[in-house]
């Protein structure tokens, strides 16, 4: 049994991409210091079950050796992103390998992030640590907390990513493309956001009409209690005019 379980484990090695001294690893709360103590980090996005990943991990392991002596002050990281789904969604990550630059240009401003063009060999990823980032542009406007992967729009990606592979994981038992169940599920909960968002505001507008009908009413009976019934000025009353029309007839007779 216990060969069994040496046999087991040499193949799950061989599955894995081979480990580096010179890399860190990433999780969430290592990723949080590596950018807390560096301002210049380079990251490797990769999977175990990805090919191009393993054969280029001789490449990318003797890059970081060479960068830990020339370039000590940058930071050579790796994220698996079965692992880490929060950073590979913040960082739209779209293929593997995939490398990104972060660069902070003065203490306290937000880091510029870019992804790497360079190819993958030793010697080129060197060049670009080393001065060749320059030809690449930042993603997004860095000076804005809204357009990077390390600011506000990011950290949004990263929670939606991470949703959708709990809610594939959690919901979808019918061995749906992950794109796909997520499309109708983005679609019944818009459909059920629409129906909620129509009846609070009909019940809205039901209230603001209610309530201005009452100020209305209230308005009206106000005024119809503050204006007393008087008679009109100038005018007399019938009985009187008449009795005083008939006095003067009678004295005008007896002259």
């Amino acid at each position: 049994y216990s060969g069994e379980l040496e046999v087991e484990a040499a193949a799950e090695a061989k599955q894995q991409v081979p480990k580096s001294d010179h890399v860190i690893e990433l999780d969430w709360s290592m990723y949080n210091e590596v950018l807390r103590t560096h301002d210049m980090v380079f990251i490797e996005f990769y999977a175990n079950w990805c090919a191009a990943c393993h054969a280029m991990a001789p490449e990318f392991d003797a890059f970081a050796k060479a960068a830990h002596k020339e370039y000590p002050q940058v930071a050579i990281a790796r994220a698996d992103i079965t692992k880490v789904e929060y950073l590979s969604s913040s960082y739209m990550v779209s293929m593997l390998p995939e490398l990104v630059f972060i660069r902070r240009p003065s203490p306290g401003v937000t880091p510029e992030v870019r992804y790497v063009s360079a190819n993958f060999t030793k010697n080129d990823l060197l060049d670009y640590i080393g001065g060749g980032w320059t030809a690449d542009k930042p993603a997004g406007d860095y000076t804005s907390m809204w357009c990077t992967p390390t600011n506000l729009c990011g950290h949004l990606g990263g929670l939606i990513g991470e949703a959708v592979v709990y809610l594939d994981k959690r919901f979808n038992r019918f061995d749906i493309p992950p794109w796909a169940f997520m499309a109708a599920f983005v679609s019944v909960l818009y459909l059920v956001g629409q129906v909620v968002v129509g009846y609070l505001s009909r019940l809205m507008r039901r209230r603001y009409r209610d309530r201005i009908n009452k100020k209305h009413d209230d308005l009206v009976q106000g005024t119809a209690t503050s204006a007393p019934s008087t008679p009109k000025t100038g005018s007399k009353p019938t009985g009187q005019g008449s009795a005083t029309k008939r006095a003067k007839s009678k004295t005008s007779k007896k002259e």
